[in-house]
């Protein structure tokens, strides 16, 4: 009977201790370490702990709170008061063409606060579902409509052949027809146009040079060239170069560098992310 006693009373303390492990665990109330199990996410754990995502994203450096993270070694942060989960901060789920730079533009927030707070580079490739975290002040500045959506070729005047090409793939490329590529380069219905040929593809009136920066581009003479967008600009010292885009890579070239092209490189400053959101997405469908 006695025995019987003792195994009560241990069984007693045990599940104790247990129910005690449990509540300390899920309150988070000290800086603890959990294997993270099967399904689990970081988006999941921290509405499991009540503790801000950001904070755990930030503590165990993962850029992306929906990857599955079974087996890790996981860092549960310190607990936040209830006045501080208030203020957490609004979250994102990204998806098919987003960039960071259209992220904060329409959340109205500082590019450089959005990859900060990440842990992100300026290059970070983002995969559709991930969650990124906007700075306090987030505001949506207004859904996105897809019908306001043009096409990228009404931006681009001119189309620049480096080999033989048949006019009828490029009046695909730049949706109009071979008729108005004819009308326009009075050319006697070719079908085949040689390397080297600058064809005009619409007809435009010349706009004042667009300030970017320190640069002052010209808008009003892209020419598409093997995939590529180019156009002139100036520097603050009114020297004049090429400027390139890639839509496609979301990437930059120049020849700032002795009038040689360099190496295509990724947006870095806020200008940069601009032109590149501006050329290729406002009126461009990729």
């Amino acid at each position: 009977m006695l025995t019987k006693i003792k195994k009560n009373i241990n069984l007693f303390y045990l599940n104790s201790i247990i129910i005690l492990l449990s509540i300390f665990t899920l309150n988070a109330n000290a800086e603890t370490k959990i294997i993270a199990k099967s399904g689990d996410t970081l988006l999941k754990l921290s509405k499991q702990y009540g503790v801000p995502l950001k904070e755990l994203m930030y503590k165990n450096k993962f850029n992306d709170a929906n990857k599955i993270i079974e087996g890790k070694l996981i860092v549960i942060p310190l607990k936040y008061n209830s006045k501080d989960l208030k203020a957490e901060n609004l979250t994102y789920k990204v998806v098919e063409g987003d960039t960071l730079y259209k992220i904060a533009k329409a959340y109205n927030v500082n590019l450089k606060d959005v990859i900060s707070i990440n842990n992100l580079g300026n290059n970070s490739f983002l995969e559709i579902d991930q969650i990124i975290i906007l700075p306090k002040g987030a505001i949506y500045k207004e859904e996105i409509n897809k019908k306001k959506i043009k096409l990228a070729s009404k931006k681009v005047f001119y189309h620049q052949t480096s080999k033989a090409e048949y006019l009828s793939n490029i009046a695909k490329i730049h949706q109009i027809t071979k008729e108005e590529i004819n009308f326009l380069n009075n050319l006697n219905n070719t079908a085949k146009v040689n390397p080297n040929i600058k064809l005009k593809l619409r007809e435009h009136k010349a706009s004042k040079p667009l300030k970017y920066g320190p640069l002052m581009i010209n808008w009003s003479d892209w020419t598409y060239l093997d995939g590529n967008y180019i156009t002139q600009a100036k520097t603050k010292k009114n020297k004049s170069f090429y400027l390139a885009l890639n839509c496609k890579k979301r990437a930059i070239n120049n020849t700032l560098n002795n009038s040689y092209w360099t190496s295509w490189y990724f947006p870095e400053t806020d200008f940069e992310f601009k032109l590149v959101n501006d050329f290729c997405d406002q009126d461009f469908k990729i």
